[in-house]
């Protein structure tokens, strides 16, 4: 009875983490390998922070911001395994951020702050150029430039993101979409008009 149960608990604790979701999974393979900046087959905490970088010439950030971004940068990724002189391949990096997105989930749902919050407040307040609280279409565009991605396409960023097409994206859509984008796969599909299939 006891094996039984042990391999319930397995199984349901599998059908819970982002790895059974090929969509969440193909996407999260992709970031690896963007932030994979030697391309070597692995991630340290150093490549995340100095992927950040280019904020600095792109946004105009300041070193109080980027200190800010940084900070939560290496306490967000610090819990997948990212730790100083530490680096992780992509299976380790998969199953790492799989179950912190178990973890960010659980608190989103009871209402306490999630650590990808404390990045994502930190990257607005970068993107956020003139401090208006509200990201234009040419904030996104620079924000677009630093993470390497062509800033013309802006505009498509805005219109998934600005639901109520107001021309700018708040600091809560932003960190809703970005949020989704990491932790609730068939969310995001659902919004850009993907269909979801489940599995059998």
């Amino acid at each position: 009875m006891g094996k039984e149960l042990s391999t319930c608990r397995r199984r349901q604790k599998r059908k819970t983490l982002l790895l059974g979701n090929l969509y969440w999974k193909l996407g999260m393979i992709e970031y690896f390998q963007s932030e994979d900046i030697n391309k070597d087959g692995y991630v340290t905490i150093e490549e995340m922070v100095e992927n950040t970088k280019p904020f600095l010439d792109h946004c105009d950030a300041t070193p109080l911001k980027m200190e800010t971004l940084e900070n939560a940068v290496r306490l967000f990724w610090g819990e997948v395994g990212l730790v100083p002189g530490k680096r992780i391949g992509r299976r380790r990096f998969l199953r790492g951020l799989s179950e912190l997105g178990r973890l960010e989930v659980q608190r989103e749902h009871r209402g306490m702050p999630t650590l990808h919050n404390k990045v994502a407040n930190a990257l607005f307040d970068i993107i956020d150029a003139n401090n208006n609280n509200q990201l234009t279409e040419i904030e996104i565009g620079n924000w677009m430039a630093a993470c390497g991605l062509d800033r013309g396409e802006a505009g498509i960023l805005l219109q998934e993101a600005d639901r109520k097409q107001k021309g700018f994206i708040t600091r809560e859509e932003l960190i809703e979409s970005e949020f989704c984008s990491f932790f609730h796969p068939e969310k995001c599909m659902v919004q850009l008009g993907i269909r979801v299939v489940k599995e059998v």
